[in-house]
């Protein structure tokens, strides 16, 4: 087996360019994106995360200052470094245009 290979259904793209805002339903964290794909991202950890974030969560990716990118998602994992979010069904335009900001940064 080839070191490195992942079996995944959608390939990442590593972006750190890009804040990200999480709202839940008690507040909301402001993080960097550490990578994306069709079917989710990967988020750095907010300082300030519990484990009582609760959902639903909506992620607004804070491209630049004027494109911003409203998604809903679902949290799937968590460790003390990121936290990894699953985009909900029917979102393919958003998901699309987040993938497609995101070929001029990284």
């Amino acid at each position: 087996m080839v070191q490195g290979y992942e079996k995944r259904r959608h390939p990442r793209t590593e972006i750190t360019a890009v804040a990200v805002l999480i709202a839940t339903a008690k507040g909301a964290y402001l993080s960097n994106l550490a990578d994306v794909s069709r079917g989710g991202c990967r988020v750095v950890r907010p300082l300030a995360w519990t484990d009582q974030s609760r959902p639903p969560y909506r992620l607004y990716f804070i491209v630049d200052q004027d494109t911003v990118i409203d998604i809903e998602a679902t949290l799937v994992r968590a460790s003390e470094e990121h936290i990894a979010f699953q985009f909900a069904a029917g979102q393919n335009e958003e998901v699309e245009q987040l993938l497609y900001e995101a070929r001029f940064i990284a």
